[in-house]
């Protein structure tokens, strides 16, 4: 591997892609960021937005034309667990000397731990818990992906305001300035709340969540969403550590789940730890350990 020049960590989700560049010694030059890349959206699109980032981070760099066969990867990636997208994106590699692909919450992990054991709660567009114990196991909690999972992230939380926008209509609620507001992003009537959800994916829905967290301290059904969340967020950590009871837990994913912190269950919340780095450091380190 001594054609390798630089390392490069992307943690790529159903919003947004985030990378970093390093040297060969693993230290951080530059970060750039780009369109989603979770693999339930699209390999092709996934590879394109993820070389875009890549391609402009290399720019800021002052590189204009980087050469990806010097390049290694770490990928943490929404979507891998989906072994045929896994496989299909590693064999679409665009020429990158060496990809390494794992799980965005694995990468959320190392990037929390530093590189050490320990687990993590990621709560981002979407959700899962993921530990990783001395004598290498995995544990995972979740993750299974939108609609069915995802339990307190911003899609969970999406698709608990298009269920109240859907009740208002029906006359099953009544009519508040957070049903307003999530009206005016949805819809008015029955037809253009159906137009809306159906172009609703991961990322559309996750875009209700911060109308739920604005109107979480003045309304009863905003509150609600947001204490369901809380307590999803508990229940994936106590399962992590069902048998593991002193098993170090962090919190991550940055806006979202840092807003949520008023809403998970004190007792729980005041076990964990925050986070020393994030996904896209954690991916960063995913290929030095490879390579290491």
């Amino acid at each position: 591997m001594s054609k390798i020049q630089y390392l490069i960590g992307v943690d790529g989700g159903g919003t947004g892609t985030r990378i970093c560049i390093a040297g060969p010694d693993g230290i951080e030059k530059i970060r750039s960021d780009g369109g989603a890349s979770a693999l339930g959206q699209g390999i092709d699109k996934a590879w394109l937005n993820i070389s875009q980032a890549i391609k402009a981070g290399f720019a800021a760099l002052g590189i204009d034309e980087p050469d990806f066969a010097q390049c290694a990867v770490g990928l943490g990636m929404s979507g891998v667990h989906n072994p045929a997208w896994a496989e299909e994106f590693k064999q679409k590699n665009p020429g990158f000397a060496k990809i390494v692909v794992e799980t965005d919450g694995f990468s959320t992990l190392l990037g929390a731990t530093n590189g050490q054991h320990g687990g993590i709660i990621a709560i981002g567009t979407g959700s899962i818990g993921e530990a990783w114990l001395p004598d290498g196991q995995r544990l995972e909690v979740g993750g299974w992906g939108f609609p069915t999972s995802d339990e307190g992230s911003g899609a969970f939380l999406g698709l608990k305001a298009i269920n109240h926008v859907q009740r208002i209509i029906d006359g099953r609620r009544p009519v508040t300035d957070f049903g307003r507001k999530l009206l005016s992003i949805t819809g008015q009537t029955k037809a253009e709340i159906f137009n809306w959800m159906g172009q609703m994916k991961q990322g559309e829905c996750a875009s209700l969540s911060p109308v739920v967290m604005e109107f979480g301290a003045s309304d009863e059904y905003a509150r609600a969403f947001l204490q369901e969340a809380g307590r999803e967020i508990e229940q994936i950590g106590l399962a992590l550590r069902a048998h593991h009871a002193d098993l170090p837990l962090a919190i991550c994913g940055g806006g979202l789940s840092e807003a949520l912190r008023p809403y998970i269950p004190a007792d729980f919340l005041a076990s964990t730890l925050h986070p020393q780095k994030d996904s896209c450091a954690g991916a960063l380190i995913l290929i030095y350990q490879a390579l290491a």
